[in-house]
């Protein structure tokens, strides 16, 4: 469902935090720990479109709003985590290009990439209503995806954190894409820096890139017919270094398409290594 609002493109933090705050109190918030399904609840994408948009929450029951330039803002997921002994949400969106843009557009072309936007928020009042505070909101996060479409987030996997002593951490968020009948799966990594308060204008949240961890192409090599049908999954680890940022290491398992009309095993020696390009802020393949 999509509902069409006006929004201001920017407000000050100020105005955001006590407008995040009424909206927060509207949410009626419960307080304290529970599982991450549950946690992700708490904060709904009202709260996080208001913090972004400005657009009142009581307006808000959907997951995606149509702004006053026809750009399409849409929830995509909300993680809960633990930085420093301090407690925060923080609510993704992706947006669309405007109307103008997709003028006379039936079908976004491939590497039309959707913009990623972030509110997050602190837990500063546990056992209150509300307990959540406005912390920091970025419009501009990074871009991903294709055909004007995020990767799909998937339910069935949980998302993997990795904590620098410098309160920095890696995010990995599970998805799931579909291209030409293949499946892939993989995780859209973000990396949050903790900042100060009067370092709050810098950059909170960065997507620094997909990883692929598996495919499956059942639905495109009909039962072997069109051409060898391989599935495969992976493992995802962090491997620390002696400082900064860790390398990603996936580790597959099943089977690839190795030549026409064969396939073979996956297995250690197919494994994958990806470090942070401080260049680029994105994982790159070693």
């Amino acid at each position: 469902m999509t509902l069409t609002m006006k929004a201001a493109t920017r407000a000050s933090t100020r105005w955001s935090q006590s407008l995040a705050g009424w909206a927060l109190a509207a949410a009626a918030l419960a307080p304290g720990f529970a599982p991450l399904a549950a946690q992700a609840q708490k904060l709904p994408p009202g709260a996080i479109f208001t913090a972004i948009h400005n657009i009142p929450e009581k307006n808000v029951d959907a997951d995606s709003v149509e702004l006053e330039n026809g750009v399409i803002s849409t929830y995509w997921y909300g993680h809960e985590f633990d930085v420093a002994g301090r407690h925060f949400f923080t609510g993704f969106v992706w947006n669309t290009r405007d109307a103008e843009a997709r003028k006379g557009e039936d079908v976004a072309a491939p590497d039309v990439q959707v913009k990623i936007a972030q509110a997050t928020f602190e837990r500063t009042h546990p056992g209150k209503t509300p307990a959540y505070s406005f912390y920091a909101v970025e419009r501009k996060t990074g871009q991903f995806g294709g055909r004007e479409k995020p990767p799909e987030v998937d339910p069935s996997r949980k998302p993997l954190e990795f904590h620098t002593q410098d309160n920095r951490m890696v995010l990995a968020v599970p998805t799931r894409t579909f291209d030409n009948g293949v499946a892939l799966d993989g995780y859209a990594t973000f990396l949050f820096t903790l900042k100060k308060e009067f370092e709050l204008h810098e950059w909170l949240w960065a997507y620094t890139g997909s990883v692929q961890t598996g495919e499956d192409n059942a639905a495109a090599c009909d039962g072997g017919a069109v051409m060898p049908c391989a599935s495969s999954t992976g493992t995802l680890s962090f491997v620390a270094g002696a400082g900064g940022l860790p390398q990603i290491r996936v580790v597959p398992a099943g089977t690839t398409i190795a030549g026409p009309g064969k396939t073979r095993a996956l297995g250690a020696a197919d494994a994958q290594t990806y470090r942070f390009d401080e260049k680029t802020r994105k994982y790159v393949s070693e």
